[in-house]
């Protein structure tokens, strides 16, 4: 009987904060959407750099001065946080999460009122696939490269270009399946 108030408890929970979310998300779907991407690109990259064994601490400069000996000095927020940690939830924040949202802003209205046809979600992936997902992910691609150390734009350029259409491909084959489902399942607010 503990176990299973234990369980409705935390179900209780659950819908407590996806109602909150999802309430948030409503009044103010531009700072939702960027605070959550900004937590999400924040966990995934922590994660990332902690299962993987490997932190990416230094930059090339804290490397070179620590090779030659000079000390690395670090503010209080670098010591707490790694700084590629860091620069990839104000991406999210300031970046990611706010083009996302005007991206599908403006697909939902382009879309708007037509009725839910099958040809009408299969146009919709189509533009999301053809039109949003190249932004996106060409922004990701410019952005990692500043982040790893890359500062001409020449050679930001030449990353974009060089693995657009590797990351393109595996778009094209995992997110229809999930724009299917979300087409399907969920209102155009939670995209």
């Amino acid at each position: 009987m503990a176990a299973s108030s234990k369980l409705v408890g935390r179900q209780n929970l659950a819908v407590t904060l996806l109602t909150a979310y999802l309430t948030v998300l409503a009044r103010q779907p531009l700072v939702t959407k960027a605070c959550t991407t900004a937590t999400l690109n924040f966990l995934q990259e922590e994660i990332a750099q902690r299962s993987s064994g490997m932190r990416a601490d230094e930059t090339r400069d804290e490397a070179r001065a620590r090779a030659a000996g000079r000390p690395v000095p670090k503010s209080i927020i670098e010591r707490v946080v790694n700084k590629r940690v860091l620069q990839f939830a104000l991406y999210g924040l300031f970046i990611s999460g706010p083009l996302n949202h005007f991206m599908y802003e403006l697909l939902n209205k382009v879309f708007a009122g037509r009725a839910k046809t099958k040809l009408n979600t299969v146009l919709a992936i189509v533009a999301q696939n053809v039109v949003i997902s190249p932004i996106l992910n060409s922004v990701f691609l410019a952005a990692n490269a500043v982040i790893a150390g890359e500062r001409s734009v020449s050679r930001v350029a030449q990353t974009v270009r060089s693995r657009l259409l590797g990351m393109m491909k595996v778009s094209w084959v995992v997110f229809p399946c999930v724009q299917l489902f979300a087409a399907k399942a969920l209102p155009p607010l939670v995209w």
